[in-house]
């Protein structure tokens, strides 16, 4: 007859701590490992690759014939560029854009943001404009919670288009790229759940979920503009993404909808 060894509720008490006590270390670990690694984006494979038809291929604007004044430094979506075509991923319903402005209120007629699904429609009720102030900086463009929220899985065309001659449409200088909703993994929604919302930056970027990075990094920022920590984790996600140009620059109170 095979003998049966139950645990004693002794031993089954040691085996249960010992148990416990690897799982808080390796967590502490981990938590360690994340309040110290450098911030970098890390690119996602894909499980589903965009439609090869016009995708975006440069992240910086360009005009037709340059009405915009000139400036040091091009209009630009903050945004990674991997085999030249700028795609970015998202876990949020209604994401947020990052975009560095190079000119002044003044010197701009119109701004707008554009957002079209992969039917080529637009997802929201017509192009959205934007009024800025103090600029020059980076600015933020949100998708108002009224607006169709995104579909996970599908790809969504976005332009971000300035116009500084109200005499002449075609002279936009504008800057696109493709973005898709995805639903996180389920080992990263468990880190996100007890992380930090420093830690949380580390763990988007690590995922390759660029847009939720930056944007809960950008508005870390946007609450500690003093914090040191927090400039230095901003530099050196954009430089992972070669955005070096842009990494020091201000993220400025701006715009209106």
């Amino acid at each position: 007859m095979t003998k049966i060894d139950f645990l004693s509720p002794l031993k089954a008490l040691v085996l249960s701590a010992t148990f416990l006590l690897v799982n808080i270390t390796q967590l502490s670990a981990q938590t360690q490992q994340l309040n110290t690694t450098k911030i970098r984006f890390v690119q996602p494979s894909l499980e589903k690759q965009p439609a090869n038809r016009g995708a975006p291929r440069d992240r910086t604007g360009a005009g037709t014939r340059g009405d915009c004044p000139a400036a040091n430094k091009p209009l630009t979506a903050l945004v990674p560029l991997e085999s030249k075509t700028v795609l970015s991923l998202t876990t949020d319903e209604h994401p947020t854009f990052w975009f560095y402005v190079p000119y002044v209120p003044k010197n701009i007629n119109l701004v707008k943001f554009v957002l079209l699904n992969e039917q080529n429609n637009s997802l929201t009720k017509e192009p959205i404009p934007i009024t800025l102030s103090n600029t020059p900086g980076v600015i933020r463009v949100s998708i108002p919670k009224t607006e169709k929220p995104l579909e996970i899985g599908q790809y969504y065309h976005w332009y971000f288009l300035i116009d500084c001659n109200p005499q002449s449409r075609s002279d936009d200088i504008a800057v696109e790229g493709l973005v898709q909703r995805i639903i996180p993994k389920e080992e990263l929604t468990r880190a996100l759940d007890t992380a930090t919302p420093r830690q949380r930056v580390a763990l988007y970027a690590q995922a390759g979920v660029w847009q939720d990075a930056l944007t809960t990094l950008g508005e870390l920022r946007t609450r500690q503009r003093q914090d040191a920590t927090l400039a230095t984790d901003w530099k050196d996600l954009l430089e992972s993404v070669g955005l070096e140009n842009i990494s020091t620059e201000a993220i400025v109170p701006c715009c209106s909808l």
